[in-house]
């Protein structure tokens, strides 16, 4: 299949390239004219060359439709940031970036993205499980949650999706996308420099240069370095420790090199290498705030006293816990612009490898460790657009069509899963608690092949997943009136993934196993059609009202980290999405008004449990129904008469239900057993949806003959919300608030800028996420308050 779109996608560009040739003068490469936009959008001003004016106050021009569009003549709810303006606010990742977007949550388990947008998301990590919001960069899809927290680097913008792109977008984007654009090579010199220091050791330091080679040949380099202590440490004294270890440092390191050939006006070829490395611990190393009978019977007997939570931020445990990551991604990007229309060929190789050592129990009770080592993803992906630039066809109309090709080999070629205080002769853990047949048999059978178990067991799991997908896309956009214009749009996918392997055996001391079950090799088949279908209303250039109805399609899988049951496979999730919303500006543009009320449908979503006794370490089920009511506005504030001032305040509300899930797995209080598909959670709120969330931003600059001042501050609220469908109430975040500020001087003539920030500067605490087990609940918790000073250079 691979070969087959390689070849269809030459014989395009073959075809058009001769086309091309014969024509004499083309666009330019760096806009696509949109059929009844009046004017251009300029480019924002460089802040050096605009005196006390905010980094804040920009327009910004977005490509949410795959094509160059100001943002307020998209209709879709979109929060867009420039590489400015989050450098003003202090922004270097997508998790802090979250926080500035109400409706968006960005947590983090076990150092695996876990992102929701308006109460769609998942809290699955696993390479075999996708993600509901879509993770772009540079129109390149990057499909698992490892090493999507990377630090920024150069960028031109984000941008910040909410509600199902099936259309556009595809596969896994029921709940959004972000989507990143980091800095073309362009034929200019430039050189920036950053770097920064703050509490718990923490270095940051950010290098880009782009340099002209040729008239048409131009490069650029982006780099980061990051280390720094973990915000956690030890209980023991004054020693950060896992398992009589120091807690590692923190460690990330990322290069992006990118290279542009624009030989004519109509040909552009860009190609890029993305190195990303990270080692540490982070979350890795959660501590037990509430363990389960087990845990807390085997602490006892282990440490001769009862077990105590741990105090804020810290944690001890029995594992060397640590992880490491290691990404390698290689993509490219070719246009042509001959006079019918314009033509975008993407492609991508992407290759993932992850090391993870997990200590399930939180505490130094020798309960249960996870040791993944070499978990992987090897991802191809490839990508045609034809987009409508204007000179053919009908003027009222413009269209996107292509096609997407994904080819994947994901999962842990090695899993090593360790429990402890399990007795075959007497069938129970710690003396209490049960253990399942099946799980009782599999050790019998250890037993039998002379591998001892009575204190204890060290399995094998090998979970190896692979998937082909092929879309074929389009949409079109017909402007019927002056004011009215209507969009349809549609995806069609058909989509392949089957079981490589899921196998089970004994561990042993050198790392090999030895094999004692190998389940079968399903394979699943799944056809899905997203279509959308926009009304627009634009009474004048500056104010649009839409209604839109769309469905967004999330892949089904298969539950393969088995530790005693045949691969399950889990239904696709579907999203059915309406939406009603407005963008306005007022005043010549000083107020700025965006509002939607949308609501959202969810069949079959995919919910990840987690239970070594219920017959897997990490599974998926499906929640059969799920309706999300919603409401959203942002407010923008920029006046004329003080070109330095930029205030916003933006808030979403969400009323979430999972309207129908029975057969729901969860956990009983207080003894912590698994209590395996025998709940019934219908009613419940879903998780990681608080129902209110808000945010207010100002900065203010101010411009003096060498230099200028720039304050600014962000305060975000967020409700209370559960981390897990059973609603217990050890699950529940509480209503939190956070306050975070900056002040720099920019000196004008050397375009140095010394900011010194201030992060959770009320001390807030609360918990990026939450890890329900066997042995109990695990947390994270948010870091405190921190102070950093940065320096910054560029010219």
């Amino acid at each position: 299949m691979r070969n087959l779109f390689s070849r269809s996608v030459a014989m395009v560009l073959g075809s058009v390239s001769v086309i091309a040739l014969a024509q004499s003068e083309a666009d330019s490469l760096d806009t696509i004219p949109v059929p009844r936009q009046e004017e251009e959008v300029d480019a924002a001003e460089p802040v050096t060359q605009a005196r006390g004016r905010s980094r804040l106050v920009e327009e910004i021009v977005v490509t949410a439709q795959k094509r160059e569009e100001d943002i307020q003549d998209v209709p879709i709810s979109i929060s867009a940031f420039t590489g400015e303006s989050l450098d003003a606010r202090g922004i270097t990742d997508p998790k802090t970036l979250a926080q500035s977007i109400p409706g968006v949550t960005y947590g983090e388990t076990v150092n695996f993205s876990i992102i929701y947008v308006r109460g769609v998301g998942t809290d699955a990590f696993l390479p075999d499980s996708d993600l509901s919001v879509a993770m772009y960069m540079d129109g390149i899809y990057f499909p698992f949650a490892n090493g999507l927290s990377q630090t920024f680097g150069a960028i031109e913008r984000v941008e910040v999706l909410k509600g199902p792109q099936g259309t556009l977008f595809g596969r896994n984007a029921t709940g959004g996308a972000f989507n990143i654009t980091t800095k073309m090579p362009e034929f200019e010199p430039e050189v920036s420099f950053s770097t920064g220091y703050g509490e718990f050791n923490q270095f940051t330091s950010r290098l880009y240069g782009n340099v002209p080679l040729t008239d048409t040949l131009a490069a650029n380099v982006s780099l980061t370095y990051n280390t720094g202590d973990n915000y956690y440490s030890g209980t023991r004294g004054d020693v950060n420790s896992t398992a009589g270890r120091p807690l590692p440092t923190e460690n990330e390191k990322g290069a992006r090199v990118r290279l542009r050939w624009n030989p004519l006006d109509w040909f552009d070829v860009t190609v890029t290498g993305v190195k990303h490395l990270k080692d540490g611990l982070a979350s890795t190393a959660m501590p037990n705030i509430q363990p389960s009978t087990a845990t807390s019977t085997l602490y006892l007997l282990t440490n001769g006293r009862p077990y105590e939570t741990p105090p804020e931020y810290q944690v001890y445990v029995d594992v060397p816990s640590y992880f490491s990551l290691d990404n390698e991604v290689a993509y490219g990007q070719i246009v042509l612009k001959p006079d019918w229309f314009d033509i975008k060929l993407l492609a991508s190789q992407q290759d993932i490898m992850t090391d993870n050592n997990y200590d399930f129990d939180g505490t130094t009770a020798p309960f249960i460790t996870f040791d993944a080592r070499g978990q992987f993803a090897d991802v191809f992906t490839g990508e045609l657009q034809l987009i409508s630039n204007g000179q053919w066809g009908p003027e009222w109309l413009e269209w996107v069509a292509g096609m997407y090709y994904l080819d994947q080999t994901v999962g842990f070629p090695l899993n090593r899963l360790s429990a402890g205080g399990l007795d075959v002769s007497t069938g129970n853990i710690a003396g209490i608690i049960q253990i399942p047949t099946a799980l009782g048999s599999l050790l019998q059978s250890l037993a039998n092949a002379g591998i001892p178990v009575t204190d204890g067991f060290s399995l094998a799991l090998v979970s190896l997943q692979e998937a082909q997908s092929t879309a074929y896309f389009g949409q079109a956009t017909a402007y019927l009136l002056d004011e009215f214009y209507l969009t349809l749009g549609g995806r069609f996918q058909e989509e392949t993934r089957r079981v490589i392997e899921s196998s089970i055996g004994a561990a042993r001391l050198d790392g090999r196993p030895l094999t004692l079950l190998r389940y079968g090799q399903p394979e699943n088949q799944d056809t899905n059609f997203s279509p959308k279908v926009v009304l627009g209303y634009k009474p004048a250039m500056d104010k649009m009202v839409y209604l839109s109805w769309s469905k967004g399609f999330k892949s089904g899988t298969f539950n393969t980290v088995n530790v005693y049951n045949e691969p399950e496979f889990v239904r696709p999730e579907e999203v059915t999405s309406y939406e009603l919303g407005a963008k306005l500006d007022f005043a010549d543009g000083q107020l700025r008004a965006n509002g939607a009320a949308f609501y959202n449908n969810i069949q079959d979503q995919q919910v990840q449990f987690i239970s070594l006794l219920a017959g897997g370490a990490v599974q998926l089920e499906n929640a059969s129904e799920v309706d999300i009511y919603g409401a959203e506005i942002e407010l923008q504030y920029t006046p004329h008469w003080n070109s330095g001032l930029f205030a916003a305040l933006s808030a979403t509300y969400l009323d979430s239900e999972y309207v129908s899930y029975p057969n729901a797995s969860g956990y009983t209080a207080p003894t912590g057993l698994y209590n395996f598909r025998q709940g019934d959670y219908s009613g419940n709120r879903t998780v990681r949806t608080p129902e209110l969330s808000g945010s207010f931003i100002v900065n203010q600059v101010f411009g003096f003959d060498h230099g200028d001042i720039e304050i600014g501050g962000t305060y975000y609220y967020s409700s209370d919300f559960f981390f897990q469908a059973q609603n217990n109430e050890i699950s529940r975040q509480r209503a939190y608030s956070t306050l975070d500020a900056q002040i720099s001087y920019l000196h004008r003539a050397s375009n140095v800028r010394l900011t010194v920030l201030g992060k959770n500067l009320t001390d807030e605490r609360y918990q990026l996420t939450q890890f329900h087990t066997d042995a109990g609940v695990q947390h994270f918790l948010a870091p405190p308050r921190a102070l950093s000073v940065r320096l910054d250079w560029s010219f």
